[in-house]
Order: structure tokens, then C-alpha cells, then sequence
């Protein structure tokens, strides 16, 4: 199983089969802000700690939105699209969720 992380681009409305766009407003996106909440490695940890909490809660979107990937990345590649990326990212977390 291969997941990668990518950069999202204008007009998501056209991702690409095998892709899928992990940033906000959807069920997987960083609540924390670069700049307003910390450092971008402040923010990702925080993240972190945020989706965990959210992986208790078994009917969470976050938990569903999870499974969801983990079909996807399991019938072929799977390409995590963020803003971010190329930078430290939280699409890191989720594809280590994703793998987990």
C-alpha cells in the first residue's frame, strides 16, 4: 500500500482518481492556524494530539473519513493533497493514521 502526499492545487472540484484533498474545511483538515495557534511544528502536534482524541470516538467523521482512505489506499494509490506541501505537514499525521 502506497500513500503519498501531494500539493493541492485551484479547482479541486478535479481531483484526479487516487486522490484525495486532506485539508480544510473536510473532516480530516487542521483546525490549528500557522501563525495564531504556533509555529507550524507546534500546529502539526497539536493536530496530532487533536485527531487522536478523535480516533476514540469510533462514529467520529474523522474515524470514517480514516476508513475511507484506508479502502482507497488498499484498492491502489492513494494521493494526500494539502496546501502545505512541500512544508511539514498534517497530511504526514494523517497518512501515518491512514498506515496505522
Amino acid at each position: 500500500m502506497r500513500i503519498t502526499i501531494g500539493r493541492a492545487q485551484r479547482g479541486l472540484g478535479s481531483l484526479l482518481p487516487g486522490q484525495a484533498y486532506v485539508g480544510r474545511p473536510g473532516a480530516l483538515g487542521n483546525p490549528f492556524v500557522v501563525g495564531k495557534d504556533g509555529s507550524r511544528e507546534e500546529v502539526i502536534a497539536q493536530y496530532r494530539r487533536w485527531l487522536w482524541a478523535r480516533l476514540q470516538e469510533p462514529g467520529s467523521p474523522q474515524v470514517r473519513e480514516l476508513r475511507r482512505l484506508l479502502e482507497r489506499a488498499r484498492a491502489g494509490e492513494l494521493e494526500l493533497l494539502c496546501w502545505c506541501h512541500p512544508l511539514p505537514c498534517h497530511a504526514e499525521v494523517v497518512r501515518g493514521a491512514v498506515l496505522w
